[in-house]
């Protein structure tokens, strides 16, 4: 493939995930292959040239979710609170992108598996040193995000309406951090886990398991 045309494909796939990516954080359902090319003025066969299925749409949107919580891990590097503000961020998406949760949910166990361990390793370092700077109650272990997560997908189906369900999210989250680890956290904006104000990417302590050597635990 010749420079220009290269160059093309990236601009047309960027195009392709904005209107995805626009439609998904508003609560609305990832777009028909139709439905893409309507919004953005390219043809069917490109945009199946770049997604072949819905899968691999979908696959692509959840790289991109995180990629932006990734991100928004290295700003502010060094804050023990970011920890709480990422993962509360990561909850009220999960609330507010509803069809599209539900739809991944769809897809093969493998790829449910794969998500959720890249989810980990994302939030691996600012658990680490929120665990060390003693934000978190006494035996909380990185693997308690996935039991958490689930149990707010469990609101969100029964819930009757997205702030019914979001209203979940502090309860569990109390779960997770004591009282030191929940204040001064500030409010995440749903649609932008890129915006969380305060993040950390690692932390010298951390081990696979998401413990960290001379934690402070406290209930």
């Amino acid at each position: 493939m010749t420079a220009p045309r290269r160059s093309d494909a990236r601009r047309n796939r960027a195009a392709i995930m904005k209107v995805v990516g626009s439609s998904v954080v508003h609560g609305l359902r990832v777009p028909s292959a139709p439905r893409i090319a309507h919004l953005t003025g390219l043809g069917q066969a490109t945009v199946y040239r770049h997604f072949p299925d819905r899968r691999s749409l979908l696959l692509a949107v959840t790289e991109e979710r995180l990629d932006v919580l990734r991100r928004a891990a290295k700003r502010g590097a060094g804050d023990p609170g970011a920890f709480h503000a990422l993962l509360r961020a990561v909850m009220v998406e999960q609330v507010t992108m509803r069809p599209t949760v539900e739809e991944l949910r769809r897809l093969p166990a493998a790829d449910r598996r794969d998500w959720l361990r890249r989810l980990l390793d994302a939030l691996r370092g600012p658990f680490a040193l929120a665990r060390a700077a003693g934000h978190l109650r006494c035996h909380v272990e990185l693997d308690d995000v996935a039991v958490v997560l689930t149990m707010l997908q469990a609101a969100v189906e029964s819930a009757p309406t997205p702030d019914a369900a979001r209203r979940a999210i502090p309860v569990l989250l109390d779960g997770l951090f004591n009282r030191r680890g929940q204040e001064g956290s500030g409010e995440t904006s749903p649609a932008a886990i890129g915006n969380a104000s305060r993040a950390a990417s690692t932390s010298p302590a951390s081990s696979p398991s998401g413990r960290a050597s001379g934690a402070v635990c406290q209930a």
